[in-house]
């Protein structure tokens, strides 16, 4: 029971984090109860998840559920999340 009180928070801690972080960068992404967050990126989001995916950080694409312009973020540990973060605002940088 202790683990699993432990997986919730620390889950609900990431997702706060996340969708901070997505704000901060001008994201909107859509309210989660889950251990993932939708975001939406725009028409870059695709090219955004290769450039992701070769600074070693799998994101899932959404075109497969006719949402070409989203990616699917898992949330991770602190560590990672901070990591995702980084890259992101250094790539969305680079592309707008």
């Amino acid at each position: 029971k202790d683990f699993l009180e432990r997986s919730i928070e620390a889950n609900r801690a990431g997702r706060r984090f996340l969708c901070d972080a997505f704000g901060r960068l001008g994201l909107n992404y859509a309210e989660s109860h889950t251990n993932f967050v939708l975001v939406h990126i725009g028409p870059e989001a695709e090219d955004l998840q290769q450039k992701l995916l070769e600074v070693g950080l799998i994101v899932r694409p959404c075109s497969g559920y006719d949402l070409p312009e989203y990616l699917r973020i898992s949330i991770g540990t602190p560590e990672q999340n901070a990591r995702l973060i980084a890259q992101l605002d250094r790539l969305l940088k680079a592309i707008r």
